[in-house]
């Protein structure tokens, strides 16, 4: 582990060799300038002079590297790993340029003088618009100016964060620029605290606290089961209404988040204040989580306590393997019964299990050894990514039973709403043929097509009765919306009633099934398929409570929370094979067409995939997860990624890790 940042930088270039520009490992840094690409030629003087002059003002090194192609990884992610090759520490910026890739990074440690907003804008504005223009040299001298103070924003371009940023807003972006709307009037109320920052950047930023957040609140949540786990549920109360605070505030941003992708044109101030408020929520959601990691970490004292949780987690582990083959029985006799497409969440379930478990005996070998040679603050980060990869492999063999247990339940649903449906059907066919012309016909149209495919799903040797009922309540939607006028407000009721209980089964399976596949691939998947899943159990949840005293309006929100986790679920399946093929993922790179293997036989691109291990970007090596915000997560508690103590780096003489960004010009 203590290497294996920079392992997984060689294996991952190891995999995606290829391509006519010639790719250079990350480097052992011995110059200030190293110019591969051969791009400064006389302008070299110049660019030793700046770094210099910033050496000598500043007491900052700046090491610069110009290549070909970073083939492959981010540029983030190589700057990162070049400056853990080279221990670099807490002065000691690099900053890396992929001529051919038109790609670039930079790196700097965690206590770097200047915060992440101001080396992120300074790039932005002075740096990328030179290297858009092939100015090298201009855009090194303009870096180190801004490093040492003198930087002055010029352009607004856009930046990218790194891999999170990509996955979190990309496609956002796009989708959002194309319907934007200039302002018609000047923006009123309180001031814009986030003023001079490009609102395409903002959406960037928010994406990626979102994304932060989220990860932080599902590595608390982990964290905190094993401490009640350990010490009881009256240990842990304090915590844990913290943490269902934060996630309320999570909750609060990504409906924010899903009014911003939805097809309402928003004008600029108004997006504005909503990427503010979003961001307000995510930065107190992670506060909150960050006050309380340090007591949290007090409380499960890893380092001490850190031979008994070994201990508990063998059992588990051997418990977990002996399920194995039960699982693998009863995913092939789903498979005899059932369509392809109703096992698609699971398909690939027990090989990942597999996968984590043997990373989980790997993690906790390691971590003896570390205790075993008096390092016990080493062994942490591996206890915790054992405890990880545990709990991930029970999930992925729990959703196998799950939804054995939900296509049994569905199935034997399905006639009695295929019967309802037909009643509703032959009433508003009755309409049409009195001569009502209200609009019904094309609504008519709608359900019948439904109907049928509900019947192609329900019917042959190996149906999808989850899909057929899924089908079925479509089918009612349409009916709904033809009938609704004609019928009196009970006999709504009396109908919803009846549909209720068959909507709220679809609703909680197609949950269960987005939820387990995103929380146990999160490496992959980015915000609009958590997003999509968030507001599918907000929806579930009000569906819920209003059952007992507004049927109609809570069988509208089932059906509604179906559709959107049906929409996370594919989201996330196309995330997934994004990441697969070395095209994206929340966890950036990918590993092209296989998954490298780690000593002992563990499967790297399973543990990236599960977020036990990060991919690249900032710091590289295992996520460090524990209770707490983004910002102390990394540093092995309950918190995240800013803090003093930051990423455990590779040997660097800092205490802490390395954060930057890059992107593309």
């Amino acid at each position: 582990m203590r290497r294996l940042s920079v392992v997984l930088g060689l294996l991952t270039l190891l995999t995606l060799l290829g391509g006519p520009a010639t790719a250079v490992d990350p480097l052992r840094l011995d110059e200030r300038i190293t110019d591969d690409a051969g791009v400064l030629g006389g302008s070299r003087g110049e660019v030793e002079d700046a770094i210099e002059e910033l050496e000598s003002a500043e007491g900052v090194q700046l090491y610069v590297v110009l290549v070909d192609s970073f083939d492959g990884l981010g540029g983030q992610e190589w700057a990162d790993a070049t400056a853990r090759v080279s221990q670099l520490g807490r002065d000691e910026v690099v900053f890396a340029v992929a001529v051919q890739d038109r790609a670039y990074g930079y790196s700097v440690d965690e206590e770097f003088r200047l915060d992440a907003a101001e080396v992120d804008r300074l790039v932005a504005d002075d740096v990328e618009p030179r290297l858009a223009d092939d100015d090298w040299s201009g855009a090194v001298v303009a870096l180190a100016d801004g490093l040492g103070g003198g930087g002055g924003g010029g352009s607004t371009a856009l930046w990218v964060v790194g891999g999170v940023a990509v996955v979190g807003g990309g496609a956002w972006l796009a989708t959002r620029s194309r319907r934007r709307k200039p302002a018609t009037a000047p923006p009123s109320g309180p001031p814009d605290p986030h003023a001079g920052v490009p609102t395409e950047q903002l959406q960037f930023q928010a994406s990626s606290a979102l994304l932060e957040l989220d990860e932080a609140v599902q590595s608390s949540q982990l964290d905190l089961d094993f401490a009640r786990n350990q010490y009881g549920p009256e240990a842990v109360t304090g915590f844990d209404e913290a943490l269902a605070q934060s996630r309320a505030d999570l909750a609060r941003a990504f409906t924010i988040r899903q009014q911003l992708d939805d097809e309402t044109d928003e004008d600029d101030p108004t997006r504005r204040r909503m990427l503010t408020e979003l961001l307000a929520l995510v930065e107190a959601g992670d506060a909150r989580l960050d006050d309380q990691a340090e007591a949290f970490e007090e409380l499960r004292d890893l380092e001490r306590t850190a031979p008994q949780v070994l201990d508990a987690l063998g059992p588990r582990i051997a418990d977990l393997t002996g399920r194995l083959p039960a699982a693998e029985a009863r995913l092939a006799d789903l498979a005899g019964r059932y369509a392809d497409t109703a096992l698609t969440p699971v398909a690939g379930n027990v090989p990942e299990a597999r996968a984590r478990l043997a990373a989980a005996e790997q993690e906790i070998a390691e971590a003896r050894a570390e205790l075993a040679a008096g390092k016990p603050g080493d062994a942490v980060t591996d206890v915790r990514a054992a405890e990880d990869a545990v709990a991930q492999t029970t999930t992925l063999l729990d959703a196998v039973d799950r939804l054995a247990a939900d296509l049994a339940a569905a199935a034997g649903r399905v006639t009695a709403a295929r019967t309802e449906t037909e009643k509703d059907l032959a009433e508003a066919r009755a309409l049409v043929g009195a001569g009502d012309r209200t609009g019904l016909e094309p609504q008519v149209a709608r359900a019948e097509a439904a109907l049928t495919a509900a019947d192609a799903a329900s019917s042959g040797e190996r149906p999808d009765p989850l899909a057929a009922l899924r089908l079925l309540e479509e089918a009612d939607t349409a009916l709904e919306q033809a009938l609704g006028p004609a019928r009196d407000a009970q006999a709504a009721a009396r109908r919803a009633t009846a549909a209720l209980e068959a909507a709220l089964l679809t609703a909680r399976s197609a949950i269960g099934s987005a939820s387990d596949f995103i929380s146990t691939r999160r490496g992959a998947v980015g915000a609009d398929a958590r997003t999509r899943l968030a507001e599918a159990q907000r929806h579930l949840d009000v569906a819920v409570g209003t059952a007992g005293t507004d049927p109609v309006s809570a069988l509208r929100e089932a059906q509604q929370a179906t559709s959107l986790a049906q929409q996370a679920t594919d989201l996330a399946t196309n995330d997934l094979s994004a990441w697969s093929s070395g095209r994206g993922g929340y966890a950036p790179g990918g590993f092209g067409g296989g998954y490298p293997s780690r000593g002992g036989g563990v499967d790297l691109g399973s543990l990236v995939l599960g977020s036990i291990l990060s991919g690249g970007g900032s710091g590289g090596g295992y996520r460090s997860g524990g209770y707490g915000g983004s910002r102390r997560r990394s540093s092995g508690g309950f918190g995240g990624g800013r803090s003093s103590a930051g990423r455990r780096s590779s040997g660097g003489r800092s205490g802490g890790g390395r954060r930057g960004g890059g992107g593309r010009f």
